[in-house]
């Protein structure tokens, strides 16, 4: 009984230090989005230069000339951005043009913590205002 114990406590001590640390798998896998559309009539993609105020416009993509989805990630310069893969090229998007499958959500830190992209369920009181039937 003493062994197992022992041995208990250290698996407990181990689960432990590798919680704390991030050292999981879960902890190493990037976040990452699908972008299923286009939020204005014209989104203009960047390069990912990673001082953002450098960067310079490479392309515009239409709603129309939109054919996704496309696979994207945070930008390690600006939580603003996304990176994202357009014809095996890699760009970087502004997140609130973008229509993702789940909310980006901003580091409050960084910038002032609002969600950029995304649709956000409505709420009762809401529900049904505005809206055209």
């Amino acid at each position: 009984m003493r062994g197992r114990r022992v041995r208990w406590r250290e698996a407990l001590g181990i689960a432990l230090l590798l919680g704390g640390t991030g050292g999981g798998p879960a902890a190493a896998a990037e976040e990452s989005w699908t972008v299923k559309g286009l939020r204005t009539e014209k989104v203009t993609l960047y390069d990912c230069n990673p001082d953002r105020d450098k960067r310079k416009p490479q392309m515009d993509v239409a709603r129309k000339d939109f054919k996704g989805p496309w696979v994207a990630t945070r930008d390690a310069a600006s939580p603003l951005y996304l990176k994202v893969q357009v014809n095996q090229t890699e760009y970087c998007v502004r997140a609130f043009a973008v229509d993702t499958e789940k909310p980006v959500a901003i580091e409050r830190d960084r910038e002032c913590g609002a969600m950029v992209a995304g649709k956000l369920p409505k709420t009762g009181a809401t529900r049904g205002v505005g809206e055209c039937k």
